[in-house]
């Protein structure tokens, strides 16, 4: 299991290295288990004490150091993309390998299609994230073409929604990265309970 010192220097080490700093492969999954001891220590605490109060401040902090280092390396890895077309996956974890593989794709398509334009052609882009035909939802999602999708952050749960395109998408936790349907997601954004994540 990782300890509060070691998510700190990583946490340190992302916010001072301007490309992505280097993780264990397993990083998530101990950073994960560290969140899980934290909770069920918590739970067999005292409200009311002091223990118990210094204990929800540690773990208010990490889960911000969290949170932060994801989405640090997130916003790194979408500039990488914008300037160079390439990933350094060899700094990724596995599982960020597997969320940025769909962006990957996504500004292949916004590159072809600039390229395509100081040709003087004009590149129609298909509907929906690239290869949505050929993607393998979650349970409860749906794939394939439909309206005009945005790639949106939920900032709450969400439960299972029927979207512009009548399929069903979700249910969403809380700081789950998904493309719904325009029209749901800015009614989710203008209700507070999701962001769009701009793509460079």
């Amino acid at each position: 299991m990782m300890s509060y010192e070691e998510l700190l220097r990583a946490w340190r080490a992302e916010r001072a290295s301007e490309g992505l700093s280097e993780l264990p492969e397993d990083f998530y999954r101990r950073a994960a288990e560290l969140m899980a001891e934290m909770r069920s220590g918590l739970k067999m605490l005292d409200r009311g004490t002091l223990r118990a109060r210094l204990a929800r401040m540690e773990l208010a902090n990490i889960e911000k150091m969290l949170v932060d280092i994801f989405w640090t390396r997130i916003d790194k890895a979408l500039r990488a993309l914008r300037s160079t077309g390439l990933l350094e996956v060899e700094k990724l974890t596995p599982e960020e390998r597997t969320l940025m593989e769909p962006l990957e794709a996504s500004f292949s398509e916004l590159r072809k299609f600039v390229e395509g334009l100081l040709r003087g052609e004009l590149r129609s882009p298909a509907p929906g994230p690239p290869e949505a035909e050929e993607s393998h939802p979650e349970e409860g999602e749906a794939a394939g073409p439909g309206p005009k999708r945005l790639l949106v952050r939920f900032l709450a749960d969400v439960p299972a929604l029927v979207g512009a395109d009548m399929k069903v998408h979700g249910p969403f936790k809380r700081g789950d990265v998904a493309f719904i349907p325009a029209e749901n997601a800015l009614a989710l954004i203008r209700k507070g309970m999701a962001v769009e994540v701009e793509l460079p």
